[in-house]
């Protein structure tokens, strides 16, 4: 049996809409939740007083509505705010709570553009690759020429992303993008190992013959595929693979 959990205050009849996330939250527990997986929410815009106005009358938390109004009144910062609704739930772990500590170190002191990216580099992190392109894609069509600087990284990132769904023809399109821009390395690699997996294999040895400029970073992506073959062919996932074949057979 799965381990009893005692709620909070009750389940909302009308939910609290957070628009960066697109995400619904119907209990404190729930938007605590929210805190704890994505703790870039937790910005200026956290200090809204329909947010303490929602805790206190749908969820049926009067006290803890009534605080957040005070800090809003005060003008806190956003840390003290969800601090106060993470204290009063007690749902984080002390681990979840370092980890949210740390991400608003991290963010301090950076300028609006820079926050996005953060946010989104935290969500292609964590695997949620879809709503960080959204966010990339976003961002960099906002960035104005003064934050330029920061394209070449959003562009490698969007490479990441899709290449997470296996899209590699676009994965490659972004990550010759952030190359061009920035002559990085790693964006050159990536390149080429993304367009290696999109085409047939004559039809990539044709491309580095024609991109000679290519040749020393081809022969990076060769290596490194050379060594995850090695690993692969090490891991305890090929040895159940193989085991499986036998069965099979």
């Amino acid at each position: 049996m799965g381990r009893a959990l005692l709620c909070t205050g009750k389940y909302a009849q009308k939910p609290y809409y957070f628009s960066k996330v697109c995400v619904n939250v119907y209990c404190v527990e729930e938007l605590c939740f929210l805190f704890a997986s994505n703790p870039f929410v937790i910005d200026n815009d956290i200090m809204d007083k329909e947010l303490a106005r929602w805790i206190d009358e749908e969820c049926g938390l009067a006290d803890l509505g009534h605080q957040l109004l005070l800090l809003f009144n005060r003008g806190s910062q956003p840390g003290i705010f969800v601090n106060t609704i993470l204290d009063y739930v007690n749902y984080c772990t002390p681990r979840q709570r370092a980890k949210i500590e740390e991400v608003l170190k991290s963010s301090a002191g950076l300028n609006d553009y820079e926050r996005k990216k953060k946010q989104a580099d935290y969500l292609l992190k964590n695997h949620r690759n879809r709503m960080a392109l959204n966010e990339y894609e976003r961002l960099s069509r906002e960035l104005p020429e003064a934050e330029s600087a920061l394209k070449p990284s959003i562009y490698h990132n969007m490479g990441v992303a899709y290449a997470g769904f296996f899209m590699f023809d676009m994965a490659a399109r972004y990550f010759k993008k952030a190359y061009d821009m920035s002559g990085n390395t790693e964006s050159g690699v990536q390149f080429l190992a993304a367009k290696r997996l999109s085409l047939h294999e004559e039809a990539y040895v044709a491309f580095i013959a024609e991109h000679g400029e290519y040749h020393e970073l081809s022969l990076q992506v060769e290596k490194r595929l050379m060594d995850a073959k090695g690993q692969f062919e090490a891991s305890e996932e090929k040895r159940m693979m193989s085991a499986l074949g036998i069965y099979k057979d």
